[in-house]
């Protein structure tokens, strides 16, 4: 049963040393392009003389932004806090931008971001046999992505996805009947979604496409354990149950926690009220990098996705 936000039962381990995480800045190409990848490290972290059987595992980062805005200094707060809490190395690619690069830039961005972390491992000082993905609303969409291109391309595979908010749907059949909000919060949420989405997928094709629509793939068997974090009042909270709900029925361990009332206009913009969701988040990601193998208690656990509220049992 989750624990109530704020309540920080099986805490992190602290990360080594006091003060600020550090931060470098990389550059890496992708078809072409070339895209800013900023390593956060904790602090403290790595220890002088530190040897690799130490080091800590790692998280993509993918961050808001609807496809078409957004980046690397908007999501620094909660790229330091993860960095912190869980603790890890968070790796967070500055992807490309629509209309100026529509898909499938973003994702093959994100992929290119993990293969050149695999390659440097040693020299960025991290475990590469664990790492997870984390991203929020278009960034989930893109986590989504990404989980698959690992799984199709076998490049490597992540213990868990934390998605928050995620977008997954450009027809957002669920968004436009979910009955969360507003009418006049609802409505101009839905019209900037649905211009980004113009925006992200210029093509019918690309709007169907499974790394564009997960909420449409027909196969999602494979992708790692997955929590889904919605807002109790948002238009993407019934999108975002449909999708851990689908995640469930392809078995692959998943659950929907509905967060109570809202979290402003998101955790990377209201990461300050929004504390909850990172412990929970944090907790998460942390059972996940701790697992050993696929017959770890994460894994074992019986397929199927729950919505739940934190503090409630799950919804069986």
């Amino acid at each position: 049963m989750p624990s109530k936000p704020g309540q920080r039962q099986n805490a992190a381990p602290a990360a080594t040393g006091q003060g600020e995480p550090r931060v470098a800045e990389h550059t890496v190409t992708s078809d072409g392009r070339e895209i800013a990848v900023c390593v956060c490290y904790p602090p403290g972290y790595p220890a002088p003389g530190a040897e690799a059987a130490t080091w800590l595992p790692w998280l993509v980062y993918l961050h808001a932004g609807g496809f078409v805005d957004g980046g690397l200094e908007r999501a620094r707060k909660l790229v330091q806090d993860l960095a912190r809490a869980v603790p890890a190395v968070v790796v967070t690619p500055a992807y490309s931008l629509a209309p100026e690069n529509p898909f499938p830039a973003a994702p093959e961005d994100a992929h290119s971001t993990v293969q050149w972390v695999l390659r440097n491992a040693r020299r960025l000082k991290l475990d590469k046999t664990r790492f997870a993905l984390v991203g929020e609303e278009a960034g989930g969409n893109l986590a989504i992505a990404l989980a698959q291109i690992l799984r199709d391309r076998g490049t490597a595979q992540p213990r868990g996805q934390w998605l928050i908010r995620p977008v997954t749907d450009p027809c957002l059949q669920h968004a436009s009947c979910a009955g969360f909000g507003s009418g006049q919060v609802l409505m101009e949420t839905l019209r900037r979604m649905a211009c980004n989405y113009r925006d992200y997928l210029p093509t019918p094709a690309d709007s169907v496409h499974p790394y564009a629509a997960p909420a449409m793939a027909s196969r999602l068997a494979g992708l790692p354990p997955t929590l889904v974090q919605v807002a109790e009042q948002d238009a993407l909270r019934a999108e975002g149950e449909a999708f851990a709900q689908r995640l469930g029925k392809a078995g692959v361990p998943a659950q929907a926690m509905i967060m109570p009332g809202a979290c402003g206009d998101g955790v990377e913009e209201a990461h300050d009220a929004c504390q909850a969701w990172v412990d929970e988040g944090a907790r998460f990601l942390q059972r996940c990098l701790a697992a050993a193998d696929a017959t770890s208690p994460l894994t074992e656990r019986q397929a199927g996705a729950s919505a739940s509220r934190p503090g409630a049992k799950p919804a069986g």
